[in-house]
């Protein structure tokens, strides 16, 4: 062979390789294998975990593990809400792409609260915060229109473990009735009596995140 041709074709190698290292850095160095594709439950492999490191970097809960679980699902539901796309649990690969680009946190209302929680009624999820940094976010459903869920700065003050009679999962109560609590039935959007419900899978995981006293800002 040439060996200008030799020399051109290694050339050519040594400009790409910044190129490709690049590709394989995302979300403030988040090693990612290979071209961004979309994710579905049940899902496993080293692409997967890292599309939930990213998604843990920006405060949505998953579950651990190589594999797409229910509880990534939830946290990509909880993403969609915060976004204001389409509500689901679909990982499709534009959702991917901005994950893995550190895109569609959740910005803290209250940021000077310290460690608390807050309810933004209109995404339907709840948020765990530590200042300005959200570290916990969760789908919920709240009050339907004909019973809202009450607004305003609460502090959590008693708890109900296990169910009740009408159903509701570990309990943590904030003001009179209203309480965040698991619950069968979590649409994707406000359907509850009245309190903020969430998934029985995520409720003890919730419940246990709560401490008495804590602040929740429900707007």
């Amino acid at each position: 062979m040439n060996r200008r041709v030799v020399f051109a074709l290694v050339l050519v190698a040594l400009l790409a390789l910044p190129v490709a290292a690049q590709a394989k850095k995302s979300n403030g160095g988040t090693e990612w294998p290979g071209p961004v594709k979309a994710f579905h439950q049940g899902e496993c492999g080293t692409g997967v975990v890292a599309f939930k490191k990213a998604l843990r970097k920006l405060g949505y809960v998953v579950n651990g593990g190589r594999c797409f679980g229910g509880k990534t699902g939830r946290g990509v539901l909880a993403y969609r809400k915060v976004n204001g796309m389409s509500r689901s649990t679909h990982a499709g690969r534009r959702l991917v792409k901005r994950v893995l680009a550190g895109k569609g946190g959740y910005r803290v209302r209250h940021p000077g609260a310290g460690e608390h929680l807050e309810a933004p009624l209109g995404k339907q999820v709840l948020v765990f915060a530590r200042g300005r940094k959200p570290f916990a976010i969760y789908p919920i459903s709240s009050g339907k229109p004909s019973t809202p869920t009450v607004t305003g700065h609460f502090r959590f003050y008693t708890t109900q473990p296990g169910y009740n009679a009408e159903g509701m999962y570990y309990s943590f109560y904030f003001y009179n009735g209203y309480a965040v609590h698991g619950y069968a039935e979590v649409p994707d959007y406000a359907a509850s009596h009245g309190c903020i419900r969430t998934f029985i899978a995520d409720q003890p995981e919730i419940y246990h995140r709560i401490h008495y006293g804590e602040s929740i800002y429900v707007f």
